[in-house]
């Protein structure tokens, strides 16, 4: 069997999606032998041909003709991965030529379509969210013409199963970074928090330091390791904790990282109930840390409770023994166990093997 997966970028570019795509192909290959072929909307010069074996071909322009002519004619599904803004020329366009193009190729090759929503297109208003009128009707579409629709998000799962009038699955995100063979446990690990991610790390030392500083102290951290974009950090503004901002990593030197370090801490403050489709929360919790989080974020649906898989940061972290961060670190885990890498892509390959 033969998949077309299509992603708005790969790497080498950084982009959580394309990360999630590649790790998927080759777990895909690996335990179902189900074969990808990469489709890029937004290629840059350093995009090759292939990528870990697998072939890529690059989309010339954002239009119906443009997908027909690059999808290959020996596939028999397609994995559309959906996070509605790198398919958009700006802000204020909607992408109705991929909902005629995926049709088109249905048509034409009597293939599956399976789209996995990573994001629904939203507007903010103060406090306030909700779905963008005109580019949802397009992910709404999207929906409707999908044989298979599936998303990461608790959130999302609520839209979608309105708009297709049927039960999604929602499988929260498996770690990009990979996955240890063995979890070490907290005392053999040294005195290190993990800030990890994008840009967004930085809401972290804007909004939260001092909390940060108060979790080390509660704690006993004597490091913080800042991973990804340099974010020019003043390390005196840490008081008696250590600095080290690492910049960019390899996956496995994160790994390494992860697999050796006490604790995590991220803020997700602008994605309230969506723990689930964090990759960085599903790193910590996959590397066996202590996944902490700068509040207390809704994430129930997903079975993510605070003082269970994660802990506010904070002094109160002072009454916690570290017994009972153990036990936390280890539902952290366990909870991940159940839609790891493996796990994801069997819920993928039963939906690609299933007759349409």
């Amino acid at each position: 069997m033969k998949v077309a997966q299509i992603v708005p970028r790969l790497p080498p570019y950084t982009d959580g999606v394309g990360d999630y795509a590649v790790r998927l192909a080759g777990q895909l290959l690996k335990a179902h032998q189900i074969n990808t072929q990469f489709i890029i909307f937004k290629p840059g010069p350093k995009n090759s041909s292939e990528l870990e074996y697998f072939p890529i071909a690059k989309l010339s322009e954002h239009t119906t003709q443009a997908l027909l002519e690059a999808i290959p004619q020996d596939i028999n599904n397609i994995i559309l991965h959906y996070s509605n803004y790198p398919y958009l020329q700006n802000k204020w366009d909607a992408p109705f030529w991929l909902v005629d193009g995926l049709r088109a190729i249905k048509q034409q090759y009597s293939v599956k379509l399976i789209v996995m929503f990573h994001e629904l297109p939203t507007l903010k208003w103060r406090h306030f969210k909700v779905l963008n009128p005109i580019q949802a009707i397009a992910s709404r579409r999207l929906a409707e013409i999908a044989d298979t629709v599936m998303t990461d998000s608790s959130n999302f799962k609520k839209h979608l199963a309105k708009w297709t009038q049927s039960d999604v699955p929602c499988i929260p995100d498996f770690s990009t970074i990979g996955e240890p063979e063995t979890v070490v446990p907290l005392h053999m690990r040294d005195r290190r928090l993990i800030v990890f991610g994008g840009h967004d790390r930085q809401r972290v030392y804007k909004n939260h330091l001092p909390t940060l500083l108060q979790t080390c102290q509660a704690l006993g951290i004597e490091e913080v390791c800042d991973i990804g974009a340099t974010l020019d950090l003043d390390a005196s503004r840490f008081g008696n904790v250590r600095l080290v901002q690492k910049g960019f990593q390899s996956a496995e030197a994160v790994q390494h990282l992860m697999s050796t370090s006490f604790a995590g801490l991220m803020d997700y403050t602008p994605f309230p109930g969506d723990l689930g489709k964090s990759s960085v929360f599903a790193a910590f919790c996959a590397h066996g840390l202590l996944p902490v989080c700068t509040t207390y974020n809704p994430s129930e649906a997903d079975g993510i409770y605070a003082n269970q898989q994660y802990l506010v940061a904070g002094k109160q972290l002072e009454d916690f023994r570290l017994a009972q961060l153990q036990a936390i670190a280890t539902q952290a885990h366990t909870w991940y166990s159940h839609h790891s890498l493996a796990k994801n892509t069997d819920v993928f390959a039963s939906y690609l093997h299933h007759p349409i």
